[in-house]
């Protein structure tokens, strides 16, 4: 824990980004390590999960491309948010969508994936890793099975666009999603796209 709080925030001076005193570092170490025991204590089985809830950057050479979706149901539409992050974890690029009410939940997602992977062939990103939260669409697509949902059509074209160059779709947990999640809440203050370069909204750089 000491080890790993030593590397995290010498990675947050590096990247110029928002960090803890190092008088402070054993004592996080401590706390993380008494969370691990109590999570341990409880279901020793979610113990080596609980630790594995943080993004996490991709191999050398490689991008990641985490997506998330949302509906806001008073206006009607719903929200997509795609983000790209290099392997050292700096943003590439981001995007932010408003679209029209798809219906459920389960379709906004499956068009946040869309945009994702869209995102990536706009970006000429050859190599890349997909993530969402989204359980359901991550099996979709990955599964060679045909798809018979109202976002059938959708999984399709994704698989499609997918098969041009190196992908691998992933499913991960909400926390490590969360930086897609406020993208794509973020976009209710939209009219349309906005799309950020190696940068990000100020509003958002705390979430990073």
């Amino acid at each position: 824990m000491a080890a790993w709080g030593i590397w995290e925030r010498r990675n947050r001076v590096r990247e110029g980004q928002k960090t803890w005193g190092p008088e402070m570092v054993m004592h996080r170490a401590s706390k993380l390590l008494q969370e691990y025991r109590d999570v341990q204590s409880m279901n020793p089985r979610m113990a080596v999960r609980s630790m594995d809830l943080r993004w996490k950057p991709p191999d050398s050479g490689v991008y990641k491309v985490n997506f998330d979706g949302a509906l806001f149901l008073e206006q009607r539409c719903a929200s997509l948010g795609v983000v790209v992050r290099d392997s050292v974890g700096l943003v590439m690029a981001a995007l932010s969508q408003r679209v029209r009410h798809p219906g459920s939940a389960d379709v906004a997602e499956a068009l946040a994936a869309r945009r994702a992977i869209c995102f990536a062939q706009e970006l000429n990103l050859h190599n890349v890793v997909i993530e969402g939260d989204s359980l359901k669409i991550i099996q979709a697509i990955t599964d060679t099975r045909l798809v018979q949902t109202l976002y059938g059509h959708v999984i399709d074209e994704i698989r499609l666009i997918s098969s041009s160059f190196i992908c691998n779709f992933l499913h991960v947990n909400q926390k490590s999603n969360k930086l897609a999640h406020a993208l794509a809440r973020r976009a209710i203050l939209s009219a349309d796209t906005d799309v950020w370069i190696e940068e990000l909204p100020r509003d958002l750089e705390d979430v990073v």
